[in-house]
């Protein structure tokens, strides 16, 4: 029954992606007009011409003057002088031998110019990245391997078609809940096998994906939250071709963002379950319910500290600019702003989430396994 729903859903979401996909124009035709056009360039400073007074800034700050050599590109093995402003910030000052990206501007009515775009971080994060694999690999085996497929299809979704499908106009909701089940069903077979444990977890985690969608537009609306909290909302709304909605894009993004903790008490519960009916045959499926759902209690427990911790490192900029409060603004005030408010609304819709789905998985793994048990 489990698995036929499975494909049950998989149809309903190759159904809806086919007619979101289909529309009148393409995301390609909606995209904004070509900015002018740059080149893009690695390059290597390989000396310093001193530094000199910045004329434009208010503070004591100084340019720095510096050759570079290009390493690729039309104009590999250049020398060019380029000037830069680190801007009196320790970190962000350049030296010799430093890796750099260079921009490389030309117009018909003016010089060739060269700018340094900034510093080159794609092989140290290189590094970083695959030592992480082999790290995952090495401790969960060919179940890390599983994992980094399932990643990859979520970034393929997200990208391939949760994003293009909003610049192209479609809905931000309706489109992050239809990636959001791509993902799940994807995934979570792609990292934890084909099973009745994995599909037990996997319908679990779309029923408290519904529940969270549904909390997620009652709290946006009680709070009277528009999502448009800075330029930037601003600018995705009127920017791109088409009136984004960003309401739907912060509904959206509550979704995306609950999704990777709802599937891991999902998959952890589900496994537990399945777990304790091994080690005592003889357990009865209300005994089963108990003691799951004692284990799932801890693990929510510690997950809402995490959800809400991960919100607030993410936030944490923003947060010290409000407290900072340079306007001297009331502190209710304060708390009243729509980014503030959006945090709240963000967390507490998705540890809800986070709540209800422990007693779900627990109910639905505890009447499965003790089935599965009784029928061996």
């Amino acid at each position: 029954m489990l698995r036929a729903l499975s494909y049950y859903l998989l149809f309903f979401l190759f159904i809806c992606s086919v007619s979101l996909v289909i529309t009148p124009s393409s995301f390609a035709q909606q995209v904004s007009p070509t900015p002018p056009k740059s080149e893009f360039m690695k390059a290597t400073v390989i000396g310093s011409e001193g530094e000199k007074k910045n004329p434009y800034s208010d503070y004591q700050s100084t340019i720095q003057v510096l050759d570079v050599v290009i390493l690729d590109g039309s104009d590999i093995g250049k020398t060019v002088q380029v000037q830069y402003d680190a801007q009196r910030i320790n970190d962000l000052i350049l030296h010799t031998g430093d890796t750099v990206i260079l921009t490389k501007t030309s117009s018909a009515s003016g010089p060739v110019t060269y700018s340094i775009e900034s510093k080159y971080r794609l092989a140290p994060l290189s590094f970083i990245g695959i030592a992480f694999v082999l790290l995952v690999v090495f401790v969960a085996g060919w179940k890390g391997i599983g994992s980094f497929i399932g990643l990859g299809i979520s970034l393929g979704i997200i990208f391939v078609y949760i994003v293009p499908q909003i610049l192209a106009g479609q809905d931000p909701l309706l489109v992050c809940m239809i990636g959001a089940v791509g993902i799940l069903l994807f995934t979570t077979y792609a990292a934890h096998g084909i099973s009745k444990q994995t599909s037990i977890a996997l319908v679990s985690t779309l029923l408290a994906l519904f529940l969270t969608y549904g909390l997620s537009v009652l709290f946006v609306k009680l709070s009277l939250l528009t999502g448009y909290i800075d330029e930037n909302s601003i600018a995705v709304h009127f920017g791109t071709g088409h009136l984004i909605d960003v309401k739907g894009l912060l509904l959206g993004g509550i979704i995306i963002g609950t999704l990777g903790a709802l599937n891991d008490v999902t998959t952890t519960q589900a496994a537990t379950m399945f777990e304790l009916v091994r080690t005592d045959k003889q357990v009865t499926r209300k005994q089963l319910f108990k003691k799951g759902l004692f284990v799932g209690r801890e693990h929510v427990v510690s997950l809402i500290n995490t959800l809400v911790l991960a919100y607030a490192g993410s936030s944490l900029t923003v947060f010290l600019f409000l407290f900072y409060n340079a306007s001297y603004y009331p502190l209710w005030v304060i708390l009243n702003s729509e980014t503030l408010s959006e945090e709240v609304v963000r967390t507490i819709a998705g540890t809800m989430g986070l709540v209800l789905v422990v007693p779900i998985v627990t109910f639905i793994a505890a009447y499965f396994a003790t089935k599965t048990q009784k029928s061996v």
